[in-house]
């Protein structure tokens, strides 16, 4: 039986690649950090703040995950998020740009209610 290419759901915003250091989403290198879901995706700045995360936490319907890539490395950020985050009632993983760029695409290609914010990669 021959491989398939897998796309996901139409119109899905899908991380294609990440090429010298940039994320790449529908054809477009996006230099900096990036929130993503489904439905967008949006220039980010490099803080991890609850203001931040605020487009991602205005969506209607409410996400069940959201992602925080740190970075190339990985940095807990600072308990007060991640209760702020969680009181909003979604999972919450933390973990590299790197690999929350792969885990977004397979829960957005799965369908669930997902976003994430991806600090850059050099930052």
């Amino acid at each position: 039986m021959p491989l398939e290419l897998q796309t996901g759901p139409r119109g899905v915003h899908r991380i294609d690649a990440i090429r010298g250091g940039k994320f790449v989403v529908a054809g477009e290198a996006r230099a900096g950090s990036i929130l993503i879901w489904p439905g967008g995706i949006q220039d980010a700045g490099d803080a991890l703040t609850v203001e931040a995360f605020a487009p991602l936490l205005a969506l209607d319907p409410a996400r069940e995950v959201l992602i925080v890539g740190t970075g190339a490395a990985l940095r807990w950020p600072d308990q007060a998020l991640l209760d702020a985050l969680a009181a909003r009632g979604a999972g919450v993983d933390v973990m590299t740009s790197q690999l929350a760029a792969r885990t977004y695409n397979v829960l957005a290609g799965e369908g669930r209610l997902v976003g994430a914010l991806l600090l850059a990669l050099g930052a």
